[in-house]
């Protein structure tokens, strides 16, 4: 009898789970195009029916509140959610979760494919192939010069929902970037691409990104200059700074394989450089994490931060410069440190 009353127990608690995952779960995802993708794939999976779209950050520094019926996507692990779905977590975090959360992480092109795969791959989601092989490349950086330069298609679709991309800075659209997130989830499933772009919401923010592309061509080839393998755009002082999607600068250099993006610190004082790897040309072997770490910053291995004050920056800006564009006739072996 007791065992009874205890096994319904236990299947009323798993039902329970199992509503809330099929009903009402609240997706919580970066606003960019591989979230956007995320939400699409779950909702018609009919795992969420809600969405909060947050900077992972904002996660790290419990300034969201998580609860067990949300499902944490393409966003770091946050104890007590209900499921959790990561593509570039290291092999050491994975270990340490295993067996804490729900879900799946494991290395792939972007987050909305181990999605893809987990509930239930080409059989459940074929409509969506071709939205799938541009959420990986867009989020990977798998692209041709041609897809960077001249985008088209779901490529453009995830330009254009890239913050990087900067398109907010530079008008005051019908409706904001959020609210386009929210509406795309349900356009992304029953849409093609055409109708998506023809949407106003969506076109709109095409005029200003191509018109911002030209702008930003002309104002990268002024100011930026080529050392070895290294683009070094040097945009202090330059205002405004225009947008292009974040790859276009290696279309631009396609010989090169780093860059150096620098431009005015906090409130004008010292600067920030921006070191990364090029998605065209992948023979770099720097550790620009390390590289960062010497001069106060810190980053990855194939990318990387660091700020230079009023006092330091004449001084030190171009001996990290130095160090990246001639690391291999130096020996200085900045990929092996730690």
């Amino acid at each position: 009898m007791i065992g009874d009353i205890k096994s319904k127990e236990y299947t009323t608690i798993y039902t329970r789970i199992q509503m809330k995952e099929l009903n009402s779960m609240r997706l919580v995802t970066r606003s960019d195009f591989d979230g956007l993708v995320c939400g699409a794939l779950l909702k018609e999976a009919g795992i969420i029916d809600h969405w909060k779209f947050a900077h992972p950050k904002d996660l790290q520094d419990g300034l969201v509140e998580i609860r067990e019926d949300d499902c944490l996507a393409n966003v770091p692990y946050v104890e007590g959610c209900g499921l959790w779905f990561d593509h570039h977590s290291s092999e050491f975090e994975r270990n340490e979760l295993e067996g804490k959360y729900k879900g799946e992480s494991r290395i792939a092109p972007s987050c909305a494919r181990i999605i893809y795969d987990y509930y239930g791959g080409n059989e459940r989601f074929s409509h969506f192939n071709e939205m799938m092989e541009a959420v990986d490349k867009v989020d990977s950086g798998n692209l041709t010069i041609d897809e960077i330069q001249n985008p088209k298609g779901w490529i453009l679709i995830g330009f254009l929902m890239d913050p990087r991309t900067g398109l907010g800075r530079w008008r005051n659209f019908t409706i904001s970037n959020y609210q386009l997130m929210e509406k795309l989830i349900d356009a992304c499933r029953t849409m093609d691409t055409e109708e998506i772009l023809s949407l106003s919401d969506v076109k709109e923010r095409i005029e200003v990104y191509f018109e911002q592309t030209a702008k930003f061509k002309e104002m990268i080839e002024a100011h930026t200059r080529v050392e070895k393998d290294v683009i070094i755009s040097d945009l202090r002082g330059v205002d405004p700074i225009y947008t292009g999607n974040r790859f276009l600068i290696y279309s631009m250099y396609p010989q090169q394989n780093i860059s150096a993006w620098i431009v005015n610190g906090k409130g004008g004082k010292g600067c920030s450089a921006a070191v990364g790897y090029s998605i065209l040309n992948r023979t770099s072997d720097i550790d620009v994490g390390s590289l960062m770490l010497k001069y106060g910053g810190g980053g990855h291995k194939a990318v990387g931060t660091c700020q230079f004050s009023d006092d330091s920056m004449d001084e030190l800006l171009p001996k990290m410069l130095d160090e990246l564009v001639n690391h291999r006739e130096t020996g200085s072996n900045i990929h092996n440190r730690k």
